[in-house]
């Protein structure tokens, strides 16, 4: 039974076992095809192996089969799959190169010694650089090509199985697979070989850090620095003494003339580029001379050295701009010469082969430059670290403060002078932005404490004849006129010349005209109300509308007012302009008001007019010290069941601003006057009296009377 048993499972076994390590068929491969190679758990080297056997196994029956249906033309597909394959196998056996090591830290160096590590730190960075290039390099390329292995599959699963073209299509895919994996591989590798150099160069540089402290200088070799200075100046002067002659400069012919002129200007560059090499040399050996002279003889005051850094630092300053200068010159000529070799013909290649070598030579000089101004500075950093041996550890400490704070600033510095964009051909930095919003910003505050100080001589004066309106009109122009003031400075402060924007003046008038002509509209508004001062900050007005308020602020596009319910309104300037407004305080702060009410006939007059005045003394908004100005009450009407009087007031100006509070107050004194004199105030009644008709039938008493009236 046991035997049957296991019979059975091994039978069961033996096909899932085959089917597991059943290689891919190009003519019907699953999209997770890869799995094969790259299971979940990963393959060793012997399963990598033995798959890679099965799929060539089966790759070489595909082969056969091939042949004997003679599409020979899917044989090269079939063979480049397999290569493909077996340089994936033999490349995931590789390890990645291991770099050569770096010679161990020594106890001491000489100044060629520690010249030597600087140049090898240098070397090593480029190295580093043009690594980082090839990978992100290879990365994108490596990107593309899973962008394209995508693209592939989805038309190869779209493909009918009995499509003639599948299997070359599925050999394909797996080609593309196999050199995309192959190509990760190699990624990978450059990957750990870059992380070694990286790892090489924090080596290198700790040790070169502490170099300064292991110099073992000797007082000779200030001699020897000496002769390489003079050697080298010599040379830059006879560099710069050698005067290049035009070699066609009697030729008639203008575009030979252009062609050899660029010749000369790379020659005259590459002797330029030759002699500043040999100045900076010159340089570099005086600052060692100096180092030599202050490290032996125990100097306590280098101020020769510390001139010569100083020196040192403007120099190398000014020459980075330079060479990025003569960089792009060579790339313009560069550029020239490929454009020409594709236009000429075989008659003018002698002229661009002699170009082509002039660049080489151009561009060798100017890395020499390079690498020689690396040198000064790496002496620059050395001198200054050897005078610093000397410091206790308070003024090294300092020392390095200042230093981190000066790259801090230099680095900020650059930040901030980087052009971000140009407007009419004037680059505009963040500096530049800064000095704008600084000059807004300043104006803006200036604007403001002028406006603050006009209010404080407007509330000091209130008494005298000081006009309010007229302060707060000179304050709203003087703030205008600052701000456009400040935005004229800043603009001008970042070198933007207004002489240049005719054109976009005559577009802004246009967009004025169409998009902007409401804003334009309310401001010229605006200005004209406060010229005119047909309406001034504290005026009681009432628009068409039937708003009322008063006015609290002119602004460049809408006047605000506020109502007595203490609601703001916003009201275009224009409105003001265009619309018919009663303005309750435009010439006098005194306003008359009239208050009906009614009493019952048969009341007598006096007594209403000496109880309507009564209530008028009474309300406080009355005006009281104008004689002309005295309540009045008037009969104005005899109306259908009163006696119709008005009682007739000058306000306060503090009353005007209060319509409906101040009717509501004489309304109530009036009342309680009224009921004080026992007045009565009649409300509407009516009397009906029946006579026509009634006399003739008044004998016959009320049976003659109709049953309806």
């Amino acid at each position: 039974m046991l035997r049957a048993l296991a019979l059975l499972l091994c039978t069961l076994w033996a096909p899932l076992s085959f089917a597991a390590l059943a290689a891919p068929d190009p003519a019907r491969l699953a999209a997770d095809w890869w799995t094969f190679f790259a299971p979940e758990e990963a393959l060793d080297e012997a399963g990598l192996k033995e798959r890679a056997d099965t799929l060539d196994l089966s790759l070489e029956k595909l082969r056969g089969q091939l042949e004997r249906e003679k599409r020979n033309d899917v044989l090269p597909a079939v063979a480049r799959l397999r290569k493909l394959m077996a340089d994936y196998t033999a490349s995931r056996e590789q390890k990645a190169i291991l770099r050569e090591a770096l010679p161990p830290p020594q106890e001491a160096y000489t100044l060629e010694e520690a010249l030597t590590r600087q140049q090898a730190l240098h070397s090593l960075e480029r190295e580093i650089a043009n690594q980082e290039d090839e990978s992100n390099w290879q990365r994108d390329l490596l990107a593309a090509e899973r962008r394209q292995q995508s693209r592939a599959k989805v038309a190869y699963l779209a493909m009918a199985e009995s499509d003639p073209q599948r299997i070359e299509a599925g050999l394909s895919l797996m080609a593309s697979r196999f050199q995309i994996e192959l190509d990760a591989l190699d990624l990978d590798r450059r990957q750990e070989s870059l992380a070694q150099l990286e790892a090489q160069r924090e080596s290198l540089r700790k040790e070169i850090g502490g170099i300064a402290a292991r110099l073992q200088i000797k007082p000779e070799e200030a001699d020897e620095w000496q002769k390489v200075r003079a050697k080298a100046l010599a040379e830059a002067a006879s560099l710069e003494d050698v005067e290049i002659a035009p070699a066609n400069a009697g030729s008639t012919d203008l575009a030979e003339n252009n062609r050899q002129a660029r010749l000369d200007a790379l020659r005259i560059l590459q002797h330029h580029l030759q002699a500043k090499t040999a100045e900076l040399l010159a340089a570099r050996a005086e600052l060692l001379t100096e180092l030599v002279r202050f490290s032996t003889s125990g100097d306590a005051a280098p101020d020769t050295l510390r001139g010569l850094l100083a020196e040192t630092e403007d120099s190398l300053q000014t020459l980075a701009p330079r060479q990025q200068y003569w960089k792009n010159a060579v790339k313009r000529v560069q550029e020239t010469l490929d454009a020409d070799e594709a236009e000429s013909g075989p008659e003018d290649r002698q002229w661009i082969r002699e170009g082509r070598s002039l660049v080489a030579e151009v561009k060798k000089a100017n890395a020499a430059v390079g690498q020689e101004s690396q040198r000064l500075a790496f002496a620059a950093e050395l001198s200054e670290q050897r005078m610093r041996l000397g410091d206790s550890a308070v003024q090294r400490g300092w020392a390095e403060t200042l230093d981190i704070l000066a790259a801090g600033l230099e680095g900020t510095h650059a930040l901030f002078s980087a052009s971000l964009f140009e407007i009419n051909e004037t680059p505009v930095t963040l500096f530049g932005l800064l000095r704008v919003v600084f000059f807004l910003t300043a104006a803006w505050l200036l604007s403001k404490f002028l406006r603050h100080g006009l209010k404080e001589i407007a509330a000091r004066r209130a008494a005298e004849s000081v006009s309010q309106s007229s302060l707060y009109t000179l304050g709203r122009v003087l703030h205008y006129v600052i701000l456009a003031i400040g935005i004229l400075i800043g603009l001008s402060s970042i070198g933007i010349d207004f002489t240049k924007f005719a054109l976009l003046a005559s577009a802004l008038g246009i967009g004025i005209g169409f998009g902007m002509q409401a804003l334009v509209s309310n401001f010229v508004a605006g200005l004209i109300i406060l010229f005119e001062k047909s309406l001034k900050v504290g005026d009681f007005v009432e628009l068409q509308s039937g708003v009322t308020g008063e006015v609290k602020e002119i602004n460049m596009r809408s006047t605000l007012i506020t109502t007595n319910d203490n609601v703001d309104i916003l009201v275009p300037n224009s409105d003001f302009i265009n619309q018919e407004v009663t303005n309750w305080t435009l010439r006098d702060a005194f306003r008359r008001i009239r208050i009906p009410f009614g009493v019952a006939y048969g009341s007598d007059k006096e007594t209403v007019k000496k109880a309507a005045l009564e209530a008028a003394d009474a309300v406080r908004w009355t005006l009281k010290d104008k004689k002309a100005r005295t309540p009045q009450v008037w009969l104005v009407k005899f109306g259908d069941s009163s006696l119709d009087f008005e009682l007739v007031v000058w306000l306060i100006p503090e009353a005007v601003k209060r319509p409906a509070g101040v009717q509501a107050a004489y309304l109530w004194e009036i009342e309680s006057k009224l009921h004080q004199y026992g007045i009565e105030i009649p409300f509407p009644q009516r009397d009906l009296h029946l006579r026509s008709g009634f006399e003739q039938l008044r004998p016959a008493g009320p049976a003659a009377l109709p049953e309806q009236i």
